[in-house]
Parts: C-alpha cells; structure tokens; sequence
C-alpha cells in the first residue's frame, strides 16, 4: 500500500498540492498533484520531480532539463501538454498534462472481451491522430528554427491514449532523442519496447523519424488484429523477425482488411528506411486517401461513441466517485498551509522509507478517489475523469502505470526486480491463448524467479510439439506440458525428467468433455457421424487423445467417422463449436466453467459428453541442459506453493485455477496402450 504525503509542510511543490506519490525509478520520482487556481478553478495534473540523490548530478539534471525542455515545445492536440518547468527547494520538477482515457492497448483489450473488432473507420481514425502527434514531434525546432529531428523511440500502444470523444494523445517522451543536445545511448543499451522497434533500432544503428514511422506500422498492425504481432515470443525471437523481416499477415486474423490499407501500414513497416514514408503526415495523408478509396467513411462522432459503447459503463460509475469525492477533497486541501523551501526538500527524503523507494502501486481507492476528486469536473478531457496514466519520463525508466482509480486493486504488485544471473527459460505449451497463459501464469514466474534467484523467462510455444521439441533438443530449460505431449516426449526420452504436476481447484486429475452448439440436435456421438471434430493439438489430452478414446469405446472411428478440425488451443475449440466451425468438440471441464471470463458465449454450447476420461493436470519437465542445483530449487519452490501465502490468491490464473503442485505418481509416467498412440 502506498503512503500518502503527511502534513501541510510535505504537501506542496511550487503552487501544486502532491496528493500522492505514484512511482520512482530511472532519475525521478512521479506525483498526482492538484493545482489550485483563484475563484475555485482546480485541476489535476502530474508533477514529476527529479530524485534527491541526483539532484547534485549535474548530468542527471542536464538529461532531466533537456527532456522537458523537448516535450513542452511541442503543443498539440494529439501530444501530453507540459505545463511548466520549474525548481523547488533545489528539485527540478515538471508539472504536466493529466490526461482522463484509457491507452489503445485497453481499448484493443476490451473490444476483444467485447468478442468485436474495432471498426475499419475507427482504426483509420485513432492512427491518422497518431501519425499527427508523431508528426508534431519530428516537426520540433528550436527557438532559432533550427529542426531537432526528435525521434520518440518508444511509440506503442501503451503510450497513446484515447479520451471518451476518441481523441488520440501521445504521451512519454522520456526516451525521445534530439539529433542534437543529448548524450549519445551508451553502447549495448536498447531502449524502448522491442515489440515495436525499427529494424535499425534492433541495431542499434542511427535513427530517424521514419524508425517512428515504423513503429507506427505496428501499431495499426495491432489495432486491426485486435492482438500483439509478436505475443509470447522472446525479446530476441521478436527482434529476429523483425530485422529478417518475418512478420505475420494481418490478414489471417482480420480477412476484411482491404488492400489499400494494407499498402499504407506495408509502406510504414518497410525494412528499408528509405522505404517508407518520409515523414508521419505523408502516412497520416496516404492513410486517409486509403480509406476513401476503400469507401471506408471516417466519423469522429461515431469514433466516439464506440469507445464509449466499450468502456461506456465503467466511465460512468468512476464519474459518480468523482462527484461524491469532490467536495471532501476541497476541505482537507484548504486546510493545508504553504510550506517554505525547506519543508519542501524535507518531502522529497520523508517518502524514502525505511524500507528503501515505495513501488509503483495502484492507489487505493479512499486516496485515489480523493486525489481525482480534486480535479473539477468540467477541467476533465472528456469531462469525465476514468483513468489516470502517468508515465515515468526518465532516462532508464521505461514504466507505464494505468491506475484504475476508481476500480482499484490494492493488492497490485510491486514492479519486477530482476535477479542477476543467466536467466532460466520455460517453454509453455499454448493450451490457451498466449494472452490467457501469460496473464495466469505471471505471478508464478515471479515467485519461481525469487526462489531460485535467477530471471525467469517464460516463452509461449506454437504448438504442443514445439514445445516438446524444444525440451527434447535443449533450447529452454524447462516445460510446462499437457499430460499427453508429456508422455509424447518421455517416448522419445525416457530419462527427461518429470518433477511436478498441476493440482487445479483441489484436483490431481482433469475431466474431458464434448462439446455441442446449444441448436445441435444430437443426442449421442452416433447421432454427429459424419460430422467435424474439433481438436486442439495432436499432443493434447482432453483435447485429443481422451476424445479417441471414448469413440473407439463406443464403436466408432475417429479417423473414418469423423473431419478432423485442429482449433490450436482450448478455447478456440468453444469458439469454432459456436460459430459452426465443428459440430462437436473436445476440451477438458476446467476451460468449460472459465469460458465466460475469456468472453465466450457458454450458453450456446451444451456438454454431449460430461467425462470422456480423467487425466492428470499438465507437468513440469527438465531439459538435459538444465542446471541440477536449479532444478531442485524450481522442484522445492514448486511443491512448496501455496496461492494465498505466495500471490495472495485462491488460487493461480482465472483460467489455468491452479491451487498447488504435487510429485507424480509412478503410475502416471506409465506409458498409454499402443491404440492411443498418435497417428
């Protein structure tokens, strides 16, 4: 839980009220501030403040006064505005832009739960007002006229935020460099997502703005698709494919995309600078002439209203905390007295506590409501206050922090500290989604990274043989494998070792089910021969090889009887039933009681089968190239979890519902009869 700011005296910076320190890392630390204006005109910004310690670093300074001085010479409707660059008590500060929306990754992330797209006219809308932010900063001069050529490093999804009204704004420009007037990055130093690095930035060869205009590439890339080009790949797998250039075909997740969008966003994403577009309008420019000629009406009215339709209600009822906060923040912060210089740099060494920097943390909700509510409502972007998003601006400090002010959670956990060391990789087999995987299974990484004292890297296969293979053929240390492709691999090498087993919801075993749309007319598996099946994986277990199995008990050939239809993952399995894809499908209970959390409509299917056998849950194998003494360590912290003590959950994942590990059962490791072996 962070601390608030106590006192009249540790409360101000210049004019601005600190409510609450939001972060501290790179050179500065960050606050949620309320500036207070004469006849009652309040508003909420951010103040970031240069570090204590640094504050003698004249290097640090410099950076910290050349990253302002860049951004608050660009005024734009589509770029965070700065507000102010000043000194207090000796601490450089910037007071800046708060801005009430939510980034373009959360409403990519809601349209999906939402089971839609973003609309054609829509994504055309949010790019052409990013390209124009871009464009302003490229476009940045000094007081002589003189062009900086600014390249922003760090354009993403992450960091372009859109209001109630779909207004676009471009935020952080804590990596943003000039041509001239900063340092030089030091050799062997990558900064910025590699998600949505150039070519050349992955190079680290000179950059220029159209390595921007790449980026930007990605981006729309991302919008249309509706997920991340390069999701559940490693940071060096991801840099391979874009600097080969290897990227994935929009068109495979969005079929309607049309061709003459499709030009502009290759043009943007050429490997060539040269390539591309000159500059960001040009792409901003070709981008609008694109959707004219594809009859594609751009409407910033209806724009509008989508975000609104997604995110329409949760904004609502965050408006109704503001107003009710409103009137008790006036009267605690007219209470405070002004404090004098010294009382100022008194703060800054108070919110170092005894326990070393407070972490970046979702506020709670009494502080938070409390700070928001001292904005007045009518000084909202959007005039409705839904989602603060600072960033950390500084040099190294590559954080993005979306506070969910208003639907908090207090149990946030701190940010990732990173062990040194040779890092620990683990290969997952894709049971779901790369999305679901990786948000279930992150709190386990990280309690597995503070147990062995090593980074820990988990990487999302793609397919359950890759997987395999790569513990086979050494390439990770470890695997996280469904039962059957577990014993796939034994038959290939008995001696991988096997050192764990998933208990889910209690249980050492999982059910299989077969799955119909709620119109089937089937009654029994006799009555679908003819019919497609829906698999997930030829190594999958409740998905594949229990489904076999039943069928051949019943009399019936899967191969002869049946269409195969290979879905990837379990809830794409759901998904192809509800849509027609296949008239019955295999999946296991525990993906069934999740699917509506993952969006799945669960009501339009209906369980044929409610248990084609059991199984026990997925395993934890070691590769040869595992170290011995890490493995023991990954061995003892896996049986030891316990949900509650170590992630303060029930239990592991809204999907995966994992509630401790067990030693498998000799039995277990057994190998299956020949008729269930893969064909």
């Amino acid at each position: 839980m962070m601390e608030p700011l106590e006192g009249a005296s540790r409360n101000r910076v210049g004019r601005y009220h600190l409510v609450e320190r939001l972060a501290v890392g790179g050179m500065a630390e960050v606050f949620l501030a309320c500036e207070r204006g004469t006849h009652a005109l309040d508003r909420l910004l951010v103040i970031k403040r240069i570090l204590p310690h640094l504050a003698d670093n004249d290097e640090f300074v410099q950076m910290f006064m050349t990253e302002a001085r860049l951004a608050a010479r660009i005024n734009h409707p589509n770029v965070v505005q700065i507000y102010e660059l000043g000194e207090a008590g000796g601490f450089p500060f910037i007071a800046m832009e708060y801005v009430s929306g939510s980034t373009l990754k959360e409403l990519v992330k809601a349209s999906r739960k939402a089971e839609t797209r973003l609309p054609l006219a829509m994504v055309v809308h949010l790019m052409a007002q990013a390209c124009a932010g871009a464009h302003a900063a490229h476009e940045l001069t000094a007081p002589d006229g003189t062009k900086l050529n600014l390249v922003h490093r760090d354009l993403s999804p992450h960091n372009l935020m859109v209001t109630d009204d779909a207004l676009v704004k471009l935020l952080d420009f804590g990596i943003a460099k000039a041509e001239q007037g900063m340092d030089h990055t030091r050799t062997g130093m990558l900064k910025g997502k590699v998600s949505y690095m150039s070519p050349e930035q992955c190079k680290q060869l000179k950059l220029d703005r159209r390595s921007d205009i790449y980026a930007l590439g990605i981006v729309m890339w991302e919008l249309l698709a509706g997920h991340k080009m390069f999701f559940g790949m490693s940071e060096l797998a991801t840099m391979q494919a874009i600097v080969t250039g290897d990227l994935k075909d929009v068109r495979e997740s969005r079929p309607d995309v049309p061709q003459q969008l499709l030009d502009v966003m290759k043009k943007a994403m050429a490997q060539k600078p040269d390539d591309r577009y000159d500059t960001a309008d040009a792409m901003r420019r070709a981008l609008l002439d694109a959707a004219e000629a594809a009859s594609i009406s751009v409407d910033e009215d209806r724009a509008g209203r989508f975000v609104r339709t997604l995110l329409g209600e949760v904004h609502e009822a965050r408006r109704q905390q503001v107003s009710s906060a409103l009137e008790k923040t006036l009267v605690t912060l007219s209470r405070a007295e002004p404090p004098d210089t010294d009382d100022i740099q008194r703060s800054s060494s108070h919110t170092e506590t005894s326990a070393g920097p407070i972490p970046p943390r979702a506020l709670t909700q009494t502080t938070v409501a409390t700070s928001a509510a001292s904005a007045s409502a009518g000084m909202l972007i959007g005039g409705a206050a839904t989602m603060v998003l600072v960033t950390l601006l500084g040099i190294g400090a590559m954080y993005f922090f979306e506070l969910g002010i208003f639907a908090p959670d207090p149990d946030a956990p701190p940010p990732e500290i990173i062990p040194e060391g040779a890092p620990v990789y683990v290969t997952i087999a894709p049971t779901l989604s790369p999305e679901e995987l990786t948000e279930d299974l992150n709190p386990l990484r990280l309690y597995l990274q503070a147990k062995v004292d090593r980074p820990v890297k988990f990487q999302i296969a793609d397919s359950y043989d890759d997987a395999s293979q790569k513990v086979l053929k050494g390439e990770v240390h470890y695997g996280l494998l469904p039962y059957n492709t577990l014993m796939k691999t034994l038959e290939k090498d008995a001696t991988i070792p096997v050192f764990a087993h998933e208990v889910v919801d209690g249980s050492e075993a999982s059910d299989g089910y077969l799955v119909v749309a709620q119109t089937s007319d089937a009654d029994t598996v006799q009555d679908l021969v003819g019919g497609t099946l829906c698999y997930t994986d030829e190594l999958s277990s409740t998905g594949y090889k229990l489904p076999r199995r039943y069928l051949r008990k019943k009399g019936l050939d899967p191969d002869k009887d049946f269409k195969p239809h290979f879905s990837g993952n379990h809830q794409q399995v759901l998904r192809d039933v509800i849509d027609g894809t296949c008239d019955v499908g295999g999946t296991y209970a525990g993906n069934y009681s999740t699917a509506t959390q993952a969006g799945i409509p669960v009501a339009r299917l209906r369980i044929l089968v409610p248990r084609t056998g059991s199984t026990p849950h997925d395993g934890w194998v070691a590769s040869h190239d595992a170290d011995s003494e890490i493995t023991e360590r990954m061995r003892k912290a896996l049986l030891a979890f316990n949900p509650k003590r170590d992630i303060q959950a029930d239990r592991l994942g809204e999907k995966k519902r994992v509630t401790g590990y067990v030693v498998p059962e000799p039995e277990w490791l057994q190998q299956d009869d020949p008729e269930d072996a893969t064909p």
